[in-house]
């Protein structure tokens, strides 16, 4: 018989740290907690990256909008274009360091999803599907379920599962044979020694009714 034991799910830490400990690790398997957590910081990567660029429209329509009033100043012209040119600058660090941090995310993504389809018994040649054109609308749901999954118990081809861990449950001791007890048989009472017969012409001592003979 085996004990099938769930372990508590991944916090955002952890999930973080077993990611980048298998950084280029495609083997094994990942629970949903830990591919869910890693996928939190990718959102909020693309969240910095849309509001960044969101910045940029909005302040770059702002600067044009003050150029058009302070067109024929020079000197509010010249200090304008220093501030678009500082803004752009910013912008570009910024946006830099937002592409470096995504490089860099990019390999752990794909190897933490490649563990969650071995987490379901799943391929994770199946990710190629996404570069084919049109297929991939349909693909996108068909991971999306995968990653929703819940994970195989026990061992499948792809390892032991991180989830559910399986222990066998000892088998209870057989009861030990004890011999019935034997108790000692009593020691039999010792006859009474029998008085010697008397000689002949002497009287016994004791008559038949075992009185003294006087």
């Amino acid at each position: 018989m085996e004990n099938v034991i769930q372990t508590p799910s991944m916090s955002f830490g952890e999930a973080l740290k077993t990611c980048f400990k298998k950084y280029a690790t495609f083997s094994g398997r990942a629970r949903r907690s830990e591919f869910w957590w890693f996928s939190v910081l990718g959102w909020i990567l693309s969240a910095c990256t849309y509001a960044l660029v969101t910045w940029k429209f909005v302040k770059v329509e702002s600067l044009e909008s003050q150029v058009r009033e302070v067109m024929f100043d020079e000197e509010k012209l010249n200090a304008l274009q220093a501030q678009a040119s500082n803004f752009d600058t910013i912008f570009f660090l910024l946006l830099a360091l937002v592409g470096i941090v995504g490089l860099v995310l990019l390999l752990p993504s794909l190897a933490v999803a490649v563990r969650r389809l071995h987490d379901i018994g799943k391929s994770g040649w199946l990710l190629l599907l996404m570069l084919i054109p049109f297929v991939n609308f349909v693909v996108v749901f068909v991971l999306l379920y995968f990653y929703l999954k819940d994970s195989d118990r026990g061992v499948n081809k792809f390892g032991p599962s991180p989830k559910y861990v399986v222990k066998p449950v000892p088998e209870p001791e057989a009861p030990r044979y004890e011999p019935p007890r034997v108790e000692p048989e009593p020691d039999p009472v010792a006859p009474a020694p029998e008085e010697p017969a008397p000689e002949p012409g002497e009287e016994p001592l004791y008559n038949s009714d075992n009185k003294l003979s006087i």
